[in-house]
C-alpha cells in the first residue's frame, strides 16, 4: 500500500465525518422531525463505524 490518494477519497474519512454531523444535528437538536434523537444516532453511529472499519480495511491506497 505504497500508493497515496488525496483526504477527501477516502470512504472511511466521509464515513467518520457523515457520523460527526449526525452527532452535532443531535446535540443541536436540529434532526429532522419525527425522528427520535436516540434512536437516529445510535444506528447512524453504529453504521458510520462498522463501515469506518470495514473501509478502512479494504483500502488499497494511504492518505497522503
Amino acid at each position: 500500500m505504497e500508493d497515496l490518494k488525496p483526504w477527501w477519497t477516502s470512504k472511511a474519512i466521509w464515513t467518520g465525518l457523515i457520523g460527526s454531523l449526525w452527532g452535532v444535528a443531535g446535540t443541536l437538536g436540529v434532526l429532522p422531525d419525527g425522528l427520535d434523537q436516540t434512536d437516529v444516532l445510535t444506528v447512524v453511529l453504529a453504521l458510520t463505524g462498522i463501515g469506518g472499519v470495514l473501509f478502512r480495511k479494504t483500502a488499497t491506497a494511504r492518505i497522503g
